[in-house]
């Protein structure tokens, strides 16, 4: 080999996005001859010798067979669009929004230190992380269960009998891989020239058998990526069986970069339309609009500013009910401060929940509270309401809540907007490829027909939970989703307009870019669903100052010294967790902080960040 090897990595690209192309990373479009646009920044699958008929079923496979079958470097490697290796770690996992020569030279991804880090290494591979269930790092499991919770088992088995019977050399470290807790995902990987050939043999001699003996025909669209999924236990495996049996090989990991697809937004622009709003004719019914609601003292500041946006947004003489869902952690000093001045048209009812209803269901985030529950009962509490909208307190409505509450609902027992992460939501409590996983922040309970449909709903509630406790991480969302899976009207967007519309989101859900960027330009409510909520100082929301407009205006919750404090500065400090450290930048000074220490000095100023 030459001091300066040749060095192909393909990123397969199906569809026009950002990419990287040099003298090493070649983008690769794949399943090329099942498509109607050819993307011209892209070589083909569907040249010389290749399968890229096949991609539908064998996904980025297609690519990894047309640079084994056609082309001639000293190390191959397969990458994806979206995900790319980077070179400046072992391990860390990166979420990005753009591609550019910054991006490329902090990740090393220049031709120069590709050179380098390969000439140094035979396999480089993606981070190896624990394995478990999307949403539940806690529950550890082998390659073997997994798959099999995610797939079909049989198709596996069918695999390693072939393995076994025909390739006997790799069966041991099949097994050893598949009942293994840790493995590297996504087929990412570089290998040099010797072993990329014999794990292809190896890979393509076993699958073309098991596709003969595997009927997919009525597998649905995600099912039928069956060989891809079948791949990424193989490439394990293989590298596995390389280090026992190669003497001396050098292996490694690099670290992951996600590229999250993100609208291009005008800040100004959607604010501008936001308050066009306020001038636009409201909509006067002629019932009452009931929401329901529910918090306690520590988000009493929070609520207060979500229900002042509700009524500023809404016709001056439309009648709004609120049904506050609470119990004694709402102390009487709150409700008093509620109930006082309040306009002729606006009713508050402050309804008792018993919190050891709920004493058996789990409260596995810190910023949730038992109240999260309380909407389960709505239609025991108000028996004499027919529909109510239920809202989280971090949200801010800035459309007319009369054009919610008109919401022609056909029939389902609930409206909601779809989840930020529903694809990976659905795949994880198995409610199927087709499932619609919405956000619970906001959901309209058609009440009367709820007690047609169910005797009892809350007892569906508690059956579907202690069923799939082990799935649940999501809290009363999941039992929701899970409950109402055929019962639920999915509602536009903008009713739950969730953060990651704003910014970089590597999580995959049922909308598209194209459908986020619509929403944006008519936002109805908008819901501060991370960590970083507009009263934390790491918050760099674009729209935080409408919360803070709220907030501000409401004379039932004053800005303390803090609160002042956060609403100057907050967006001026951001951060990022990287192994035992925080990579943390303040007006624009980089620093590195122990994550552990960085806790206790924010536990013992009792900030929020």
């Amino acid at each position: 080999m030459s001091s300066s090897p040749n060095i192909k990595i393909y990123v397969c690209h199906h569809k026009t996005s950002p990419y990287i192309k040099n003298e090493c990373i070649v983008p690769i479009q794949v399943g090329r001859k099942l498509s109607k646009n050819s993307l011209d920044y892209c070589i083909g699958d569907d040249t010389g010798i290749n399968i890229s008929e096949k991609n539908k079923s064998w996904c980025e496979l297609t690519a990894i067979y047309w640079a084994w079958k056609n082309d001639d470097a000293d190390y191959y490697g397969l990458m994806h669009y979206r995900r790319y290796l980077s070179f400046k770690s072992h391990h860390d996992y990166t979420v990005i929004n753009k591609l550019d020569e910054d991006i490329v030279i902090e990740h090393k991804l220049d031709p120069e230190s590709i050179k380098n880090i390969c000439a140094e290494q035979d396999i480089i591979t993606g981070p190896v992380w624990n394995v478990h269930p999307v949403g539940l790092p806690w529950k550890i499991m082998s390659n073997y269960e997994q798959y099999s919770l995610d797939h079909y088992k049989k198709d596996l088995d069918i695999v390693i009998e072939i393995v076994k019977e025909k390739y006997p050399k790799y069966y041991l470290a099949l097994l050893e891989s598949l009942y293994s807790t840790s493995c590297f995902f996504a087929n990412v990987a570089i290998m040099k020239r010797e072993y990329f050939h014999e794990y292809c043999t190896f890979l393509f001699g076993v699958l073309e058998e098991a596709e003969l003996k595997i009927d997919i025909s009525e597998y649905d669209s995600y099912q039928s990526r069956i060989w891809g999924f079948i791949a990424e236990r193989m490439i394990n495996a293989y590298v596995l069986y390389a280090r026992r049996a190669y003497e001396n090989i050098r292996v490694s990991t690099a670290g992951l970069m996600y590229l999250a697809e993100s609208p291009i937004i005008n800040n100004q622009e959607v604010l501008n339309l936001i308050n066009h709003k306020k001038i636009e004719n409201k909509i006067l019914l002629n019932e009452d609009i009931h929401i329901c609601m529910s918090f306690d003292d520590r988000y009493y500041a929070h609520a207060s500013a979500a229900i002042e946006s509700i009524v500023d947004n809404a016709h001056p003489k439309q009648k709004i009910i609120f049904n506050l869902l609470c119990d004694e952690n709402l102390t009487e000093n709150k409700r008093n401060l509620l109930l006082n001045g309040l306009k002729p048209n606006i009713k508050i009812n402050f309804i008792e929940i018993n919190p050891s209803l709920f004493s058996s269901l789990p409260l596995n985030r810190s910023y949730i509270s038992l109240n999260t529950y309380y909407r389960l009962v709505i239609h025991k509490v108000l028996p004499d309401v027919h529909k109510v909208i239920y809202m989280d307190s971090d949200m801010i409505c800035v459309d007319d809540i009369a054009k919610l509450w008109t919401e022609n609902l056909d029939g389902k027992c609930i409206g909601a907007s779809l989840d930020e992460g529903g694809v990976l939501q659905s795949r994880r409590l198995l409610l199927g490829a087709d499932n619609n996983y919405f956000n619970a922040g906001m959901i309209v309970f058609d009440l009367n027909v709820i007690r047609e449909k169910y005797d009892d709903v809350f007892n569906e509630y508690m059956i579907n939970f202690y069923i799939n406790n082990r799935e649940i991480s999501l809290q009363d969302q999941d039992i929701l989703n899970i409950t109402f899976k055929d019962e639920t009207k999915i509602l536009p967007l903008k009713w739950n307009v969730n953060s990651r519309m704003f910014t970089a989101n590597d999580l995959e859900r049922k909308y598209n870019i194209q459908q986020e960027a619509e929403t944006l330009q008519d936002i109805g409510i908008l819901h501060f669903t991370d960590r970083r909520k507009p009263w934390t100082l790491t918050c760099v929301h674009p729209l935080r100052d409408l919360y803070w407009g709220y907030r501000k205006r409401n004379p039932h919750a004053p800005m303390s010294k803090q609160d002042k404090f956060i609403e100057r500065y907050a967006g001026k400090i951001t951060y990022r967790i990287s192994g035992g450290f925080i990579l943390v930048k303040v007006f624009g000074l980089n620093m590195k902080l122990n994550k552990s220490l960085v806790a206790k000095v924010l536990r013992a100023l009792k900030i929020n960040f």
